[in-house]
């Protein structure tokens, strides 16, 4: 007797089935709403579709995004699905990669003549404002750890290579490269793409140096740290590790007055602890980005250092302020002028300073429109 053969659900079934799924999940997230904030990821969730209508629905992108953001349990699904794509190989399809016990971003989208225009206007900007210059790009975390890793990871940041090359052209750049390397693993926290206060220090002492001005040692400074700390890099996989940080930050130990120009706030210190513990830990440090902040140190040594910079340097500026009695910081992203004009309102500045990612530099097209 011949046995029967399945019939296989039909197109429309698997159809029915689907949506059947996505208005459970629309009807989840429209009696048991989420917050619009997801501190997990360090974004907003996609908004409800816009004037939504049962008699012209459709499933197009924007249903789709905001289903997919409000599906219940998507935490762990995101966890799993992660998991699973790191164990199989496939981990180059996550958002951040895991790599010799470390989270890490991407590999840098290299683009050298972006770097070789960025380098000729921070060049022509330091000669109008009339002084030395210096430029601070870190190395990444990936292209520092890429000999410890398999060998499809580790090829794919070795193209970052000509990126330092060409760096180490320019007189301005400041080489970390090799200071990093045998420094060992705590440079970079494990779950941000941000250097420690200890990569941090070796980037202020090397700078003090070319800049003729002895550092002060860490003790010179008021320590602290914080416990629990998980970055943007380990937002970005979805992955479940269990990995943690400890945030640790220095300043000048008393006698210091910060002041942004964003709100106009003034303040005595320049780490805060209370932002340590919330979803963005590293606002530890000068309480986040802003446009133009000034730090004033009088017990430091005369002289102004103008910083154009993203967030790599809000972990230096407090040790650059023991070493500089004025230091002024700008981050085109929150600012509304250009460089050549914050420049020509800064007055007198003895030294100009650039500290980016290799991104930034590069890629960043707010910087490249300011630097003009």
């Amino acid at each position: 007797m011949t046995a029967k053969k399945r019939k296989a659900p039909s197109s429309g079934r698997a159809a029915l089935l689907g949506l059947s799924l996505l208005l459970a999940a629309g009807l989840y997230a429209l009696f048991f709403p989420q917050s619009d904030f997801s501190t997990w990821e360090r974004r907003y969730l996609s908004s409800a579709p816009s004037a939504p209508s049962v008699a012209d629905w459709r499933l197009d992108s924007e249903v789709e995004a905001y289903l997919s953001d409000r599906v219940p349990l998507r935490h762990i699904l995101v966890n799993v699905d992660s998991s699973v794509q790191a164990l199989t190989g496939r981990r180059t399809q996550l958002g951040a990669w895991p790599a010799a016990g470390a989270l890490v971003e991407e590999p840098l989208t290299v683009s050298l003549n972006s770097l070789e225009r960025r380098l000729k206007q921070f060049g022509a900007l330091a000669e109008e404002a009339g002084c030395a210059w210096s430029l601070i790009v870190p190395p990444t975390h990936g292209y520092l750890l890429r000999e410890r890793m398999e060998p499809l990871l580790s090829a794919l940041y070795e193209r970052e290579t000509p990126v330092y090359e060409a760096l180490s052209a320019e007189p301005a750049y400041l080489p970390l490269n090799s200071l990093f390397a045998v420094a060992g693993d705590d440079v970079y926290y494990q779950t941000d793409h941000h250097w420690t206060l200890k990569g941090a220090y070796l980037a202020y002492s090397a700078f003090c140096a070319e800049a003729g001005r002895t550092p002060l040692t860490l003790a010179a400074f008021r320590a602290s740290e914080y416990g629990g700390f998980r970055g943007t890099t380990w937002s970005r996989s979805g992955l479940p590790w269990p990995l943690t940080d400890t945030l640790r930050g220095a300043e000048p130990d008393g006698g210091v007055t910060l002041t942004i120009s964003d709100n106009g706030e003034v303040y005595d210190h320049l780490l805060f602890p209370e932002q340590a513990g919330g979803w963005d830990g590293y606002a530890l440090y000068l309480n986040g980005n802003h446009g133009t902040l000034t730090i004033e140190n009088p017990a430091a040594p005369e002289g102004t250092l103008l910083v154009f910079k993203d967030s790599f340097a809000n972990c230096l500026l407090p040790l650059l302020s023991g070493s500089w009695r004025t230091v002024i910081a700008v981050d085109a992203r929150y600012e509304g002028r250009s460089f050549r004009q914050v420049i020509s309102e800064a007055g007198q500045v003895d030294r100009l300073l650039f500290v980016y990612s290799a991104d930034s530099v590069m890629n960043d097209t707010v910087v490249a429109r300011k630097a003009r």
